[in-house]
């Protein structure tokens, strides 16, 4: 009876470390990053969910994966209370310990969004239906992105990742690979055809 009581504090045990293993496995995958690329492309707006956290720094992965600081504008910091007040530094923020949504804007440069994070989260990245990421000779999605497009924009989502990467593209950049890429077909053609027919006769 006794070996029968041991075992059973042993499973309840067990069962009582898996749940606790698994709440805290789903408290970290519940965390979210999502990021909107604003109609122009000028800038992104960007909504970032942070876990036991005091400080968050506004940067973008360098040419070698350096941080390098982003001017961030528009900052708020939230918690389930509401607003929650901040110290600003050189492209950083500081509060108190804990659970915060942060928002802000920041400049794009180019027709691309790096993002990079220290907790996995569920990312999302939405362009305006002017942009596409489907040409794989323009665009680009990150190992793991799954692509979404509807009459209003493009969606991308990664599950439970720490980085994300698009290269997007207009109409205009698409249109000028089709008219660029026909005249060097064109071009192909005329000389290469020519110079087949005087070979075959040759031979």
């Amino acid at each position: 009876m006794r070996t029968a009581n041991r075992n059973r504090r042993r499973y309840s045990v067990a069962l009582i470390c898996l749940a606790l293993i698994l709440l805290c496995v789903g408290s970290v995958s519940a965390l979210s990053a999502n990021y909107t690329v604003a109609e122009n492309g000028t800038a992104y707006f960007a909504e970032v969910e942070v876990l036991q956290a005091e400080e968050y720094s506004f940067t973008e992965p360098g040419l070698l994966g350096e941080p390098v600081p982003v001017e961030a504008t528009g900052i708020m910091l939230l918690n389930a209370t509401g607003p929650v007040n901040y110290t600003e530094e050189r492209s950083a923020i500081r509060f108190p310990e804990g659970n915060y949504t942060i928002r802000y804007t920041a400049p794009l440069s180019t027709n691309e969004l790096t993002v990079m994070l220290d907790d996995a989260s569920n990312i999302t990245v939405s362009l305006p239906e002017q942009y596409a990421v489907t040409n794989p000779l323009l665009g680009y999605v990150s190992t793991g992105g799954t692509v979404n497009t509807t009459g209003n924009g493009t969606t991308i989502l990664w599950d439970g990742a720490r980085s994300a990467q698009v290269r997007y593209y207009d109409t205009f950049q698409e249109q000028a690979l089709i008219i660029f890429g026909t005249f060097w077909i064109g071009l192909v053609v005329i000389f290469l055809v020519p110079y087949m027919i005087v070979r075959r006769k040759r031979e």
